[in-house]
């Protein structure tokens, strides 16, 4: 099986909730050379799913090492510094994302909750009102 085999593979295990799976076939799929950013993105995101947030960021940072204006990279990786209690990190990733593209209104709603797990009650009702 060539590469973009095991990368369709992989997706499907993906879209039928099969999250470990398509993670050892993601990995399997960039082995064979299929290192793109959608190919590293997707097992990032399958990765969150089975809350293994280390190596879901070790992905998302891959993906911004390859293309550093990819504003979905920086939104996932927000997401789980957020599940990392890292909200620092994460507020500064959903700015980046926000810088990218502005009418993410997740990223805005992220960025609030963030912003209110700090402490911060002035930017957390002003990100939850944006788009």
């Amino acid at each position: 099986m060539d590469a973009k085999e095991l990368f369709r593979n992989a997706q499907r295990f993906f879209v039928e909730g099969r999250h470990k799976e398509s993670i050892e076939a993601f990995g399997k799929s960039i082995e064979a050379g299929e290192r793109t950013e959608i190919a590293f993105l997707s097992r990032g995101v399958a990765y969150l799913k089975i809350e293994d947030t280390d190596r879901a960021i070790e992905d998302f940072s891959t993906v911004i090492g390859m293309n550093d204006r990819n504003f979905r990279a920086y939104f996932y990786r927000g997401t789980a510094y957020m599940r990392k209690e890292d909200f620092k990190s994460a507020i500064a990733d959903f700015d980046k994302t926000i810088e990218l593209k502005p009418d993410h209104g997740a990223a805005f709603f992220a960025r609030g909750t963030a912003y209110a797990q700090t402490g911060n009650e002035y930017e957390a009702s002003r990100n939850r009102r944006r788009p």
